[in-house]
């Protein structure tokens, strides 16, 4: 199970999360896999989502499959961790429809503007 672990990250570690993202949303435009920076930018953000929602699924799958350890209190504790999976998966699910809403609204045209009388 303790593959399944995703790390905190330290301080300063955001900054190069954010230059990940920003680094694998450029590749995605430069090679027409995107249609603008900031659609890249969500499909990268979309990309991780489902990669962590898949690790979430795989640690709850085996927090499921074990036995009560017959103790209370780590049973309880486990019980409330399969609890806590349970209510980021539901989270994670929102943010992957939140995101997925943006990327079908940056894929619209954007109808022409009237010009302005001179």
């Amino acid at each position: 199970m303790s593959q399944g672990i995703v790390p905190l990250r330290r301080r300063g570690q955001e900054q190069a999360a954010l230059n990940r993202v920003e680094v694998a949303a450029v590749k995605l435009l430069v090679s027409g896999q995107a249609t603008s920076l900031q659609a890249a930018r969500a499909e990268v953000i979309l990309a991780d989502l489902r990669a962590q929602r898949d690790q979430m699924t795989a640690v709850l799958a085996d927090m499921r499959n074990r036995e009560p350890i017959g103790d209370p209190r780590l049973d309880e504790a486990n019980a409330n961790l399969i609890t806590a999976i349970n209510s980021g998966l539901i989270q994670v699910g929102l943010f992957i429809a939140r995101a997925q809403a943006f990327l079908a609204e940056t894929a619209k045209p954007v109808p022409n503007l009237p010009e302005s009388p001179r």
